[in-house]
């Protein structure tokens, strides 16, 4: 894995000035996030944001529904842009490092956790997503461990404890026929990252809403 070696995010960059943010007004956007169709979603986001390029909101969706349409790089982008503009708002920070995490960018999801509760210290999500990512690299240093003949019966316990939290069995479920465009929608959803315990999601769930207004410096 190749890492940049110093994240996007974390790069001491002059303050971007920004005037007051622009409060949400995406009605017919909100709508089609709830039918989780997607690509509307993102046709009408574009078109708030090109209208009112200053509402921050809207930009946070329309990183959102690129990571719900696997356009991971698009989404790493839109909310790298994000924090660059509000670095003061932990939930951009998150999702990086869910997108991050779901490469396996561990340290670069790593630094952009810690920043998100550096903002805000009493952001919840980011410490649960914080704590997974430790599982995540704990696993990985122990398997190095093991590769390089370094492990032991100790060690070959604690990867298989740290399996069973990362990834816990599941119950089986009954399949039920569905059509094909809604079976797309549940795989394109499937896990922002591999890790069942990552959470993608805004200030009030798994998508912004109102009355998230990024503010103003």
């Amino acid at each position: 894995m190749v890492l940049p070696a110093t994240p996007a995010f974390a790069q001491k960059t002059p303050t971007i000035a920004h005037g007051p943010a622009v409060r949400d007004a995406t009605p017919d956007a909100d709508a089609s996030i709830q039918e989780k169709n997607w690509t509307a979603a993102l046709t009408q986001l574009d078109a708030r944001i090109a209208a009112n390029p200053r509402d921050a909101q809207a930009k946070f969706k329309r990183a959102t529904v690129l990571a719900r349409l696997n356009r991971d790089d698009e989404a790493i982008a839109a909310f790298t842009e994000l924090t660059e503009t509000f670095p003061e708002l932990p939930e951009p920070y998150n999702n990086l490092a869910a997108l991050y995490a779901k490469q396996g960018r561990y340290t670069e999801a790593r630094a952009a956790l810690e920043t998100a509760v550096k903002a805000s210290p009493g952001y919840g999500l980011a410490y649960e997503n914080l704590g997974d990512l430790y599982l995540r690299m704990a696993d990985q240093a122990y398997r190095r461990a093991q590769s390089l003949g370094a492990g032991n019966g100790t060690t070959t316990q604690r990867i298989a404890d740290i399996e069973k939290i990362v990834t816990p069995r599941k119950t089986p479920v009954k399949k039920t026929s569905q059509p094909a465009d809604t079976d797309s929608t549940n795989r394109a959803m499937q896990g922002i990252t591999s890790t069942p315990g990552f959470t993608f999601g805004g200030p009030n769930g798994s998508l912004a809403t109102p009355p998230y207004v990024a503010p103003s410096q």
